[in-house]
């Protein structure tokens, strides 16, 4: 039995399992006579779940942990250097490769069936950034097999007492059809369990992808169709607009045409209404002088009377 192997099965396996199959390889051990091995199996520590997180994203997301503490070890020497364009650069891409990293490490640990709250989450955040602060927090998660969350402490760097299972060497990604250890009933009943779960979770992942590609499929034909409709819509309106443009253009023509002409009539009214208050005048001076010719008739009439 290689411990390499055992590490590699315990540490990268949900916490809840972790003591069953940690006894039933140390009673392996001692069954084969291997009795100091046996008592270092016995005496591995149980992972809490924000460490088996970081684990699992060692084993299943390799490329982008090591990009990760690359990136911390560059971040280092910058600030040791003191260039500041270059950090800050740096700075704004650990934002983001932690980011993507605290979203899959939900995803993986949601795959094996195992909720990771917020505040573990925060944990899983935390370990990374120690990890890219300090060579030899980030060889602590290299090892997967992490044991409790790491945390930077600022100048007093990372606290890494008790932090790893073993002084072992980094744990590689277990490929999918690892060499399993001696078979015994058990630990064969486990691993097929296991698998059997995995290939149960690898089929739902399937199911929900396909699920979200028909989702997607859906929602891309009612966005053509809307498209479709849209544009159908906007070539009527336009018409309509150009119809109401045409419409509106005439009326305006015609407003001001009439506001010519009333302007036209309304002066032509008020001449006229100069000429009738002349004529008036014109007629009663003429009434005065008739009444007073009248007047004057009547007298000579009276006085060729007499």
């Amino acid at each position: 039995m290689d411990l390499t192997d055992v590490l590699d099965d315990l540490y990268g396996s949900p916490p809840a399992e972790f003591t069953a199959t940690r006894d039933a390889y140390a009673r392996q051990a001692r069954d084969a006579g291997e009795r100091d091995l046996a008592a270092r199996i016995g005496g591995l520590r149980r992972p809490l779940v924000p460490a088996w997180a970081v684990n699992l994203l060692r084993r299943e997301r390799a490329g982008d942990v090591e990009r990760l503490l690359e990136l911390g070890a560059a971040m280092r020497e910058a600030t040791a250097s003191l260039a500041g364009p270059e950090l800050r650069a740096l700075s704004v891409q650990q934002h983001q490769v932690l980011e993507a990293l605290r979203v899959q490490a939900g995803r993986l640990t949601r795959d094996a069936g195992v909720r990771l709250s917020p505040e573990a989450g925060e944990k899983v955040v935390a370990t990374l950034r120690a990890g890219m602060s300090d060579p030899a927090a980030a060889d602590a998660v290299r090892s997967g097999t992490l044991v409790r969350p790491l945390e930077a402490t600022g100048f007093g760097g990372v606290d890494l007492e008790g932090a790893t299972a073993v002084d072992a060497p980094p744990a590689p990604r277990r490929p999918p059809a690892r060499r399993a250890p001696a078979p015994r009933d058990e630990l064969t009943a486990r691993r097929e369990e296991k698998a059997a779960r995995a290939a149960e979770r690898e089929r739902a992942e399937a199911e929900r992808r396909e699920r979200e590609r028909a989702e997607l499929a859906a929602a891309v034909e009612a966005a053509r169709e809307e498209l479709r409709e849209a544009r159908d819509e906007a070539a009527s309106t336009s018409g309509d607009l150009a119809s109401a443009q045409r419409r509106h253009r005439d009326l305006t023509r015609r407003r001001d045409d009439l506001r010519a002409r009333l302007d036209a009539v309304t002066g032509q009214l008020a001449a006229a209404g100069e000429d009738l208050r002349g004529a008036e005048r014109a007629a009663h001076a003429a009434g005065e002088r008739v009444g007073a010719a009248e007047r004057e008739l009547e007298h000579l009439r009276s006085r060729a009377g007499d």
